[in-house]
């Protein structure tokens, strides 16, 4: 699988191909001023219908523990339904979470809603998980569409105090999921970035039936990501596209015009 690096490069030679064709198409087929203004109307428009306040992801610094570059699952995929993971860490911060970041892949298209909580944690190695922080967010396998997914859990009561252990859990609904592999595929949470508050990992095998336990793995874990601010999703390298084409057919306007004057 492409790394994010890679990922990058590649993008950024479609956006100068697509640039070129989008003169070259504009050029030869589309010379009318209505019908420029028509195509940059409705790109602009659907641009900004798409495009998200501030598309720059704000910083996560209450918790990181995300690496893009990594696929690896730190153990088994949440492949079944009640089937969950957890990442236990260090709070280095005190205050309010306002959003979790999941380094997350759909290995084989698994539909079905997923469930995350903040738990605290117990023991000081092997350790435990405790009572919950706050109320469990909900969303769906559909929002899975880039390497991370951003949840907004602003209303939901997830507080940190500094030095303290918690775990952040994800989980499947059993009542939703439909995993066309059975126990093959399903949704695989991303090996972290080695984090140097992490201390552990848990596995539920059944979170209605059975208890969390301590998977060891304190040197990379899970890809997730904690922040006090609301960080809003990065645009779609479609809507890029639609952006270009409304600036390519102003330009052209514009270019236009001057040559007629």
């Amino acid at each position: 699988m492409k790394t994010l690096e890679s990922w990058e490069c590649n993008h950024n030679d479609v956006v100068i191909i697509g640039v070129a064709l989008v003169g070259r198409f504009i050029d030869k087929f589309v010379r009318r001023p209505f019908v420029l203004s028509a195509v940059g109307l409705v790109a602009i428009v659907a641009c900004l219908a798409a495009f998200p306040s501030g598309a720059i992801a704000a910083p996560i610094y209450a918790y990181d523990n995300l690496d893009a570059a990594q696929i690896w699952d730190a153990g088994d995929r949440i492949n079944t339904g009640y089937r969950g993971r957890a990442q236990g860490f260090v709070a280095n911060i005190s205050g309010s979470l306002r959003t979790a970041v999941f380094g997350l892949d759909n290995l084989n298209g698994t539909t079905g809603v997923l469930n995350s909580a903040l738990y605290n944690v117990q023991g000081t190695g092997p350790y435990g998980i405790g009572s919950q922080v706050g109320s469990t967010v909900v969303f769906s396998t559909s929002e899975l569409t880039g390497i991370y997914t951003n949840v907004d859990v602003t209303s939901l009561g997830w507080e940190m105090v500094s030095g303290n252990k918690y775990a952040v859990a994800l989980w499947s609904d059993g009542s939703t999921w439909n995993n066309p592999e059975g126990s093959g595929g399903g949704v695989r949470w991303r090996q972290g970035s080695s984090n140097s508050d992490n201390i552990a990992v848990f596995n539920n095998w059944n979170v209605v039936v059975d208890n969390w336990e301590v998977w060891e793995n304190p040197t990379t874990g899970f890809s997730v990501g904690l922040s006090e601010q609301v960080v809003p999703a990065v645009p779609e390298p479609s809507t890029y596209a639609m952006a270009l084409t409304g600036l390519a057919c102003g330009g052209y306007m514009m270019f236009r015009r001057r040559r007629a004057a």
